[in-house]
Formats: structure tokens, sequence, C-alpha cells
């Protein structure tokens, strides 16, 4: 009874093993050592879509599915893929399928008492290879859409580089055709503004002066905006004097503030650093139009500036400069959006004309300058504009540097000579040296400046750049390039841009003058000449 019961337990056991053994996923069978089926589960008659009692007493190598792609047998020894071990592993792969078959085999010998067996083990990897090979097809989708999208974007970076870059030339082409007749415009009014003459024709020269400044003026604002926008607007740092700064310009609107009977005050506390090393042309032009705006849309009372010490440390001064108005002032819609490009503020009070540019620039220069511009302002209760801006304060040494005097005169019989294609820009300039007592030579061309230095009677050039033939600065090239190191060039051209600047001291110019040319600025650049003059002798004496 015992032993029925032992027997009872053992088929209960073997029933339970078996099911388990049905409900796995791997396909598993028992063979003998040559292969023979001795026992099969559930998966593997599907595998091999016969049932237990067709698979048995068969051999294993006739019933596996035949499109897998696999060697049954060793092509050299004939004998089954099993025979090579004790133990091995194998990976099938199912010909023809739309989707990849892909199944893992693996055996191992089973030592049973006084019958020894093999056991295999399939496993299907179709899911785990379909899904791999579908993230690498994703991947490489990817990988194509990446290089699709970045060769667009670099042609697109291409195009829009190309449209700026030929914004820019149209700008610059644009602003040089602009300034050859503003040159003549401006220049001779500026002459005949500085000789007596009756009220009536000064008045009528100072509206043409005047309109002639605003239409240069918003030339360089569009000018300006085009640098910010590409980039091309870089600081250019040097020690600078912030006092006489301060002063020039209140000095420079003096005038313009006593025609509309303004009073026009200058704040700076005692205590205000006067040498200071920044971009003093930057915060030059912005005060300019911040005062120029003032006096611009101010009818009666009064303009001030005034700057204010911040923030101060061992060699860092945060300077706030103030300029404040009682003008027609400012809506409060219209505040928010004040400095946009091409943004004004609707008033009846407002009769001076504006392009809507000379704020935005003020903005994109402070942050330039890594500083900030902000306005308080309430419609007819004036303005006040406030900016605030780093700087470096300058060494004691640098702080001793004595200003050019540029009313000084140039030492008599200074030889110079005027190279411009355009007759009337030649006018110009000799009737602009003619009011400081000096007198010049003309050509039309760089050959004929050229010839003129190797005659031997230049000391100065007034080289204008763009000429035909040969252009001012290949003629300044070639005069280097002879050993002409003596003699002092300066650019004269219409074009503005700080790469046209670089551009001609490369070619060996020694400065630079924008046209309009202006009687102070002509003034100024000899000034610079006497004293490069100077500088040279000295040197060359020791």
């Amino acid at each position: 009874m015992p032993d029925q019961t032992l027997v009872g337990q053992l088929r209960s056991t073997l029933g339970r093993l078996e099911a388990a053994l049905g409900a796995v996923d791997e396909a598993l069978a028992f063979t003998d050592l040559n292969g023979i089926v001795e026992w099969t589960n559930a998966s593997f008659d599907r595998f091999v879509g016969l049932s237990r009692l067709q698979s048995l007493g068969q051999c294993l190598s006739q019933i596996l599915p035949r499109p897998y792609l696999h060697e049954l047998s060793d092509s050299q020894s004939g004998l089954p893929f099993w025979s090579s071990g004790s133990e091995g592993s194998s990976t099938w792969e199912l010909l023809g399928a739309p989707l990849r078959q892909v199944i893992e085999v693996s055996w191992a010998t089973v030592d049973l008492p006084g019958k020894p067996s093999l056991v295999f083990t399939f496993r299907d990897k179709s899911a785990i290879v379909q899904a791999q090979d579908k993230l690498i097809d994703a991947r490489d989708q990817l990988e194509v859409q990446v290089v699709e999208r970045t060769r667009a974007l670099q042609l697109a970076r291409d195009e829009a580089l190309a449209a700026s870059q030929s914004k820019t030339r149209f700008l610059a082409n644009m602003s040089h055709e602009i300034r050859t007749p503003l040159n003549a415009v401006i220049g001779m009014t500026d002459v005949l503004l500085s000789s007596p003459m009756e009220g009536q024709q000064r008045e009528m020269l100072e509206t043409i002066h005047q309109n002639g400044e605003y239409l240069l003026s918003l030339i360089n604002d569009i000018l300006d905006i085009s640098q910010i926008e590409t980039g091309r607007l870089a600081l250019n740092s040097r020690t600078f004097d912030l006092h006489s700064l301060l002063n020039d310009i209140i000095h420079l609107f003096q005038y313009q503030a006593s025609v509309r009977h303004l009073g026009l005050h200058l704040s700076m506390p005692p205590d205000t650093p006067r040498w200071l090393f920044g971009d003093d042309l930057k915060l030059r032009q912005i005060l300019f139009n911040l005062l120029g705006n003032a006096c611009k849309y101010t009818n009666q009372g009064e303009i001030r500036l005034s700057v204010d010490t911040l923030a101060a440390t061992a060699n860092l001064r945060s300077l706030m400069f103030h300029v404040s108005d009682t003008g027609i002032g400012i809506s409060r819609e219209a505040l928010p959006h004040i400095f946009e490009e091409f943004i004004g503020h609707s008033n009846p009070a407002q009769t001076q004309q504006s392009a809507g540019l000379g704020l935005a620039i003020c903005s994109r220069l402070c942050q330039l300058m890594e500083g900030d511009i902000s306005v308080d302002s309430s419609l007819g209760s004036g303005s006040c504009f406030t900016v605030s801006l780093p700087f470096t304060l300058a060494s004691q040494e640098q702080g001793e540097i004595v200003r050019d005097n540029p009313e000084e005169g140039l030492e008599p019989g200074i030889r110079i000579l005027v190279a411009d294609d355009n007759r009337v820009n030649r006018r110009v300039l000799e009737l602009m040296l003619a009011r400081l007592h000096l007198s010049a030579d003309a050509v039309g061309d760089g050959h004929a400046a050229i010839q003129s230095v190797r005659k031997g009677n230049v000391d100065l050039i007034f080289m204008d750049v763009a000429m035909p033939g040969l252009d001012g600065m290949a003629a300044s090239r070639q005069l280097r390039s002879e050993g002409y190191s003596d003699l002092y060039i300066i650019a004269l051209t219409a074009y503005s841009f700080d790469s046209h600047r670089q551009e001609c001291a490369a070619a060996g110019m020694n400065d630079f003058l924008s046209k309009p040319l202006r009687l102070a600025d002509l003034r100024v650049a000899l000034s610079r000449y006497r004293d490069w003059r100077r500088a040279t002798e000295s040197v060359a004496s020791e």
C-alpha cells in the first residue's frame, strides 16, 4: 500500500512538472545522445508543427523546421550540430519572413542513471530582435533627419549671412552715395557759416546746414542699427577725460538751446572721476542722442545733464547719467515701446521730425557697454532718461596726458595734397584749408597722387579711399612699399563702418576722416598730424 501511495505521489509530481514545462515559452526537447526524441513540451510541438507522438522516436535534425538559416550538421565531419561538445548554443534565423524570426538554441548533456541524454532549449528572440531592428531603423532615420536638418540649417544660415552681407554692402554703398553730396552741402555751409554775413543769409544757411545734419544723423542711425544687428559694432575703449567730454557736449548744444530760449545746465559733483577707461565715443553718441531729443521736444524751460557715481571698487566705477527736460513728455502707452526701432510718440506739441532710431540705438549701445537705460516721463510733464554704465579708472600716468590743442596752427610751408576724384569734394576741402590759412594742391586719382609724392613736394595727403583706376588704399600701400614712411596720409571716405577704418590702417594710412567733413573735424585731424610730426622729428634727432 505505501508503494501505491508513493507511486501516486510520483505520478502527481510528474503531472505537475509536465504541466509546468508545457506552460513555459521556451521549446524543450529531451533526446538520447544520437538525437532521437524522447520527450517534448507543448512549445516544442508548436515550434516543429508536430504532436508529441509524431516527434517521439524521430531524429531531432529531421523534424526541425527547414527554413531556419543554420547547419544541422557539420559540413566537414557530417556530425550533428550538437556533437561539438557536451553543451553549446547557436542562433538561427528564419529565411523569407517579412519580419525577422530568430531562434536561439542551446543544449546540454544530462547524466541520467544508466542512460545519458541531451536537453535542448529553443528560445524565440524574434520580439527582442524586431524591437532592436526598430530602434536601429529609428536611429538611422533620426540620423538622416539630423543630417537633413543640419544641411537645411546651414543653408538657411548661409542664406541669412548672404542676405546680411548684401544688406551691409547695400547700406554701405548707399551711405557712400548719399554722403558724397552731403559733403558738399554740409562742408560748404560750414565754411560759409564761419564767415561774416547778414542775418537773413545766415538764417537760410543755418536751415540748410541743420537739415543736412539731420539727414546725416539719419544715415548714421540706420548704419548703426545695421552694424549692431550683424554684430559688427564693437567697443573701442581708450583713456578719456570725462569732465572735458561732458563740458564739450554742453558747449556743443549751448547754441541750439539758446535759439529755443532754453536753459542748459551740467551738474557734476566734485568727486566725479575725471580719467576713465572705456568707449568714450559711444558714451558721447548716447548723450548726443538724448540731449538732441531733449532740445527737439522741449519748447520752454530747461534741460539738465547730471552725473552720479553709483558703485565703486578699487578700479571700477559705475556712473549714472541723467538727461532731464521740461518738454512735451511721453504718453504712458508709448513708454513700454520707446526704445524699439522706428517707434515715435504722437503728441500735438511735437513739431520736429524723427525717424524713431535714436533711442533704439542708445538702448543697443548701453547693452553693448554692459549698461542700462531707462526713462521716467508723463505727457506734458517732461522726461528724464537715465543711463547707467560701468567704467574702469585710468592710471595716474594716463590721467596726466595733456589734451591736444586743435587751435594751435601748423608750421608754415606745410605741403598738402588733396587726392579726390570728385571736383566738389576737392573744392570743399580747399576752402576749409583756406579758412585755416593753409593751401593745397589737388589731383583726381591715386596714380597722380603717387607721381606728386615722387616729385618730393608732399608732406601730408588727404587721400580719398574710393577713386577710379587706383583707389586710395592701393595708392597708400604702394607709397609705403616704396619707402615713404615719413608721409602722413589721412583717409577721406564716405564709408563709415569700423571695418573701413581698420582696412585704411592696414593699408598704411595714419588717420581717418569720414565725409561729410566738418571744419572742426579737420582742425582736430591737423592737430594730430602736428603732434605726429613733432614726435617723429624728436625721435629722429635722438
